[in-house]
């Protein structure tokens, strides 16, 4: 038997009821084992001092005064009950009241034709363009990526991306397979 399973076992070896030989092992573990030896004597004498306190004795009066302190606890109880109730059925009410206020000015209020909304005149003017012309004759200027992503490591750019060069030619592409 090691501590740890004597501890586990230890409040039914105090309360005698292990079988015979899980006792014997508990009893020699004991005289084995100093530090568990320690342990069992810490606690029956606990025990032994718990059980030979006196008993305690309340006064004469004690249950009318517990009587007395019941009622006046549940009577304060009951009066903070009712209390809620009342709190309860008041919000209801008010609440009732703005629902049906609000019902009548819909029913008997209906609402006005939308307007149209008339914003000032806005002027518009084109800006002028100051688009560069390439005057470059290579034909591969900007080498573009059919990969799908926007952001690719440069590993992947240099060894396993089909590159292939842009020109100034338009082309018809299909983005379907």
């Amino acid at each position: 038997m090691d501590c740890r399973e004597f501890c586990e076992q230890h409040l039914a070896f105090v309360d005698d009821t292990l079988a015979g030989i899980e006792l014997v092992r508990m009893q020699r573990h004991i005289t084995e084992c100093e530090s568990c030896a320690k342990h069992d004597a810490k606690i029956r004498r606990a025990l032994l001092l718990f059980r030979n306190l006196p008993c305690i004795e309340p006064s004469a009066d004690f249950s009318t005064r517990l009587e007395a302190r019941l009622k006046t606890c549940q009577e304060d109880q009951l009066a903070m009950t009712q209390r809620n109730l009342w709190r309860g059925a008041i919000a209801a009410t008010v609440a009732s009241a703005i629902m049906l206020g609000y019902i009548g000015t819909t029913l008997f209020h209906p609402p006005e034709a939308p307007r149209d909304i008339v914003l000032p005149p806005v002027v518009a003017s084109v800006p002028e363009a100051e688009l560069t012309s390439i005057t470059t004759s290579t034909p591969a200027i900007v080498t573009s990526v059919s990969a799908g992503l926007t952001i690719w490591p440069a590993a992947l750019f240099a060894e396993q991306v089909p590159v292939r060069f842009a020109h100034s030619k338009l082309e018809l592409t299909n983005y379907t397979r």
